[in-house]
């Protein structure tokens, strides 16, 4: 394979400077928005290998959440979360071996677009799977979900095939570089999640005090493993939490206006607070959404210090030899050849140039809705059709903001049983005093969101669905009729000061399981 010249076009889609005074300005910035296209490829592993990551998790409770026998059947989804409404293929049957089917083929998608091959369309595949799978069930996603379905589509609109992929093996060639508008897009939406935060959070009165971390880890419904023990250090909660604010505050001139080695330690800074948060609060995939958002802006100079670090082997281009079957020139590549060989060259020439001006088209399209609907959602003026617009494209990022709720809460579902006796519908006895680790009283933070979501719709169709599911767990678990279901949610204040108030309890459920 040899490696192209950044000087040619971008298959049409170069952005172009104009002269003049302004030409070194521009000169720089085009710089600072060219993206090495090895940080394209491992954006496209990195992302590929959450969709990866998220099909695992999801799996482990797959009937509870996506089949008829478990807590929001497809008559809830139809009734429930209408923006979502046609958008779902798993809903169209709620049997478990459909969503398992589903989830199956979703998981091939998934590594095709990871190893490389037909990287555009099996994305494609990958975005519309994704979106049908958060249609289906919308309770249970939390800030990560939605950022990756946003984040995804951006991504497939620049050539994440181009390095490190089976595409690129067949294709012969690759380019050092690129700049079009929908790498410019891809560069700007975490400038645009991290600046919007910023925003939203100074209208509360802890974050920029210096105060919220602390609040943020006495909650100990979020709190998991190492976030257990911080809050035992305010001193360096604090620290924290100037830090992430800058980074907030600051993302645009530290990621955006560096360069070289500089950028490079810049974007490590930024993965590394990210990483941070695995090992310390429960918010599922956010924190590796957030490391690939910024992948693409690592520079040349971080893979070629990478490069010399690692064996020739691992660096070495392989030979087409070895993808077998697939080491041929790929379909279409054939095809046009052979239109060419029949006298059909202004077809393929026509359909390539229709090609790169419908990806500049959807690049400057894209660019503008991060733009337009990222930075609208914090002025003072509302965007036209920002609901209808941002309805599967999320633009709004008020995570934590402006302030980290000062308490927490778990859920008790308890179950009358025909013999008069309480019992715990499932899982420990019934009990109301505080648990000594509230984020283990849930099986992951997606039950701790549809338990809010639950908690939101008691009386709807959520709440009841819920509550049907949890009156069949329980005549299972103890093998005799079940004469009602009584769901609690249990409040605490968060202990900032280390003090625990005593914990109150409010009845949100309570359901005649005989009724049905």
């Amino acid at each position: 394979m040899s490696p192209g010249s950044d000087r040619r076009q971008s298959r049409g889609a170069e952005l172009t400077a104009p002269a003049g005074r302004l030409a070194p300005f521009t000169s720089r910035l085009r710089d600072r928005l060219r993206v090495d296209t090895r940080s394209l490829a491992a954006l496209r592993i990195l992302l590929g290998s959450i969709l990866l990551i998220d099909l695992a998790h999801r799996a482990g409770a797959i009937a509870k959440y996506y089949t008829d026998s478990g807590v929001y059947p497809v008559a809830a989804y139809e009734v429930s979360y209408t923006q979502f409404t046609g958008f779902s293929i798993h809903a169209l049957s709620g049997a478990l071996w459909f969503q398992q089917l589903l989830f199956l083929i979703a998981g091939l998608f998934a590594l095709a677009f990871v190893v490389g091959y037909r990287t555009r369309p099996v994305g494609f595949c990958s975005f519309v799977l994704l979106v049908s799978l958060h249609a289906r069930n919308p309770a249970v996603l939390n800030g990560g979900d939605i950022l990756l379905r946003t984040f995804l589509p951006l991504t497939l609109l620049t050539p994440l095939g181009e390095r490190w992929s089976i595409d690129a093996l067949r294709r012969g060639e690759y380019r050092e570089t690129v700049l079009t508008a929908a790498t410019t897009a891809v560069l700007a939406q975490p400038l645009v999640v991290f600046g919007q935060n910023a925003v939203l959070k100074h209208g509360g009165d802890t974050w920029y005090s210096g105060e919220a971390l602390k609040i943020a880890f006495a909650n100990d419904e979020m709190t998991v493993f190492l976030g257990n023990y911080l809050s035992a250090y305010p001193t360096l909660l604090e620290a924290l939490n100037w830090g992430w604010v800058t980074l907030l505050a600051g993302s645009t001139v530290f990621l955006l206006f560096t360069a070289g080695r500089l950028r490079a330690a810049v974007v490590l800074v930024y993965i590394g607070a990210f990483l941070g948060m695995l090992p310390t609060l429960m918010v599922g995939l956010f924190p590796l959404v957030l490391t690939a958002s910024v992948v693409a802006y690592l520079p040349p100079v971080f893979w070629d210090v990478a490069a010399r670090l690692v064996p020739d082997s691992v660096t070495s281009q392989s030979s087409t030899t070895r993808l077998g079957p697939l080491a041929g020139p790929p379909l279409e590549t054939r095809l046009y050849d052979a239109l060419r060989q029949q006298g059909y060259g202004s077809v393929v020439d026509y359909s390539h140039a229709y090609g790169r001006s419908l990806l500049t088209i959807l690049g400057v399209f894209a660019l503008a809705f991060v733009l337009v609907f990222g930075v609208g959602h914090v002025a003072v003026d509302d965007v036209p059709y920002e609901d209808e617009a941002t309805a599967i494209l999320d633009q709004s990022w008020g995570l934590y903001a402006p302030n980290p709720t000062d308490s927490y809460s778990w859920f008790i579902t308890n179950a009358t049983l025909e013999n008069g006796s309480t019992v715990a519908a499932f899982g420990e006895g019934p009990s109301f005093d505080r648990p000594p680790d509230a984020a283990a009283t849930y099986e992951s933070f997606r039950e701790r969101k549809f338990m809010s979501a639950v908690s939101s719709d008691r009386d709807g169709t959520i709440g009841t669905s819920y509550a049907e599911w949890a009156c069949r767990q329980a005549a299972d678990r103890y093998d005799q009729p079940v004469e009602s279901i009584t769901l609690y949610r249990m409040f605490q204040d968060s202990p900032v000061d280390g003090e625990y108030d005593e914990p109150f309890r409010r009845t949100l459920i309570e359901h005649d399981c005989t009724a049905g």
